[in-house]
């Protein structure tokens, strides 16, 4: 982690500062001298997995490789290392992880929030996915498939071609400028970027990264944003259920991911179109098949006003909104409180079939009963000064306003951060019989953590 003044500095958009030294800072607890297999946990933040995975495979040795290196991530796992930043190419980021799990002998397991290099062509990944759409959308015979994907151009130096097609290049300033005054809007999006931070809005008076760099234009779709938790084994694939996702605009910036609430099970007030589960679950089977995907997954959707979906990412690896999954499914009883969507994870990868142990009857059955009324909100908050930040001072504010939630992502003690960056993360369980007071609750504690940012 770098340093400004005395204190150590957050960093948000580290992922596309790759390099370093080499060296590595390490954390070692106490229990790490135990002679146990060892998993490399590699991401962005690696606080959630690593807890998961505590929680599921106790006889674990966790390691942790991430950007922030909190004091939660710090306390779960066995050994902890930060990225190294410095000014080294994007490679020096695979060579990190692979020196780490070198040194411990670990199995790496890639969590969300981290792309590593030699992952394949970004573009012919969303080819495959825009064909697997077409695909289902052709042979449906139960009425129009809900999904659709948005009109995508892979661009290279400010020239651009349509994913999925054989037509000619254009110019990016020309696409822009034929759809000036139509009805779409487009986002320039970074091919190594993550979390919302390389999404930005394009217009004429703001161009230049579609003119200099690599990158997608894609058309911007209005509406709200779900992530789609689903596992994968070797038999089937099981949706574990669909959340907001919630965003804050930076700037140009406008998709920053900022949190996930849910599970829910039907979108809006009563009257609207349920979640078309079967045709979501049938997207889930042939994504899984055609990437030969294992474990958990995320399929990322924006659904505009008249009931259609877009698909507009897979992140073929555990992602952020797994933890209010999992949080919600243990306090159904729906998941064991001795295991964990990282154990079922790792065996799925293992070729083992670990969906069945989430209960639940059909899918239908599972997200329209009354316990799904109960969710969890998970909010990142961002500093709107640039501050240090006591977790002790934090606490005790919101202990003596008797707002109870849960602090994650704890920085160390006097951490500096700058504006934007995160401060931490407040999770709260919501009942849908006291949603206003929860809501009005969260409000009040976002405010009382900008607020006690120390100068």
């Amino acid at each position: 982690m770098g340093t400004h003044g005395p204190y150590p500095t957050r960093r948000m958009n580290t992922p596309m500062a790759m390099g370093g030294s080499g060296r590595l800072e390490t954390v070692t607890n106490p229990r790490d001298g135990e002679n146990r297999p060892a998993i490399l946990l590699a991401g962005a933040s690696v606080r959630w997995a690593a807890q998961s995975l505590r929680r599921g495979m106790p006889n674990s040795r966790v390691i942790g490789l991430d950007w922030f290196g909190d004091s939660d991530t710090r306390m779960v796992c066995d050994q902890f290392h930060p990225f190294q930043t410095g000014e080294d190419s994007q490679e020096n980021l695979s060579q990190q992880i692979q020196s780490v799990a070198n040194l411990h002998a670990a199995r790496t397991i890639h969590v969300g929030g981290l792309q590593v290099p030699g992952g394949g062509k970004p573009w012919q990944r969303w080819n495959r996915l825009q064909a697997i759409v077409r695909e289902i959308a052709a042979g449906s015979d139960c009425g129009e498939f809900p999904v659709a994907t948005p009109i995508t151009y892979q661009c290279s130096a400010g020239r651009c071609s349509l994913t999925g097609a054989n037509d000619g290049v254009v110019v990016v300033g020309d696409l822009i400028a034929q759809t000036s005054g139509r009805p779409i809007h487009w986002l320039w999006k970074e091919t190594n970027s993550t979390g919302g931070m390389g999404v930005r809005s394009v217009a004429p008076s703001n161009m230049s990264n579609s003119k200099t760099s690599d990158g997608w234009m894609q058309q911007r779709v209005a509406g709200r944003s779900y992530g789609l938790v689903a596992i994968a084994s070797a038999d089937q694939t099981r949706i574990l259920g669909i959340t907001v996702g919630l965003h804050q605009r930076f700037d140009d910036r406008p998709f920053v991911y900022s949190g996930s609430r849910g599970p829910v099970s039907r979108i809006g007030d009563a009257g609207v179109s349920d979640v078309p589960w079967r045709h979501l679950q049938t997207l889930s089977e042939q994504v899984a098949k055609s990437f030969s995907l294992r474990g958990l997954f995320n399929l990322d959707f924006i659904r505009d006003a008249s009931g259609r979906w877009w698909l507009l990412e897979l992140n073929a690896r555990p992602s952020a909104s797994c933890e209010v999954i999992e949080r919600w499914a243990t306090d159904a009883g729906w998941l064991a409180p001795d295991d964990s969507l990282m154990r079922m994870h790792m065996e799925a990868i293992d070729g083992g079939d670990s969906t069945s142990r989430f209960d639940g009857d059909s899918q239908t059955a599972v997200w329209s009963s009354p316990i799904v009324r109960t969710q969890w909100n998970k909010r990142i908050v961002f500093a709107n000064r640039e501050g240090v930040v006591d977790v002790g001072r934090i606490r005790r504010r919101l202990c003596a306003e008797s707002i109870i939630i849960e602090l994650a992502d704890l920085p160390t003690e006097r951490t500096r951060v700058a504006i934007g960056e995160p401060i931490m993360t407040l999770l709260l369980r919501v009942d849908d019989r006291a949603k206003k007071m929860a809501s009005a609750q969260l409000r009040r504690a976002i405010r009382i953590v900008q607020g006690e940012l120390l100068p």
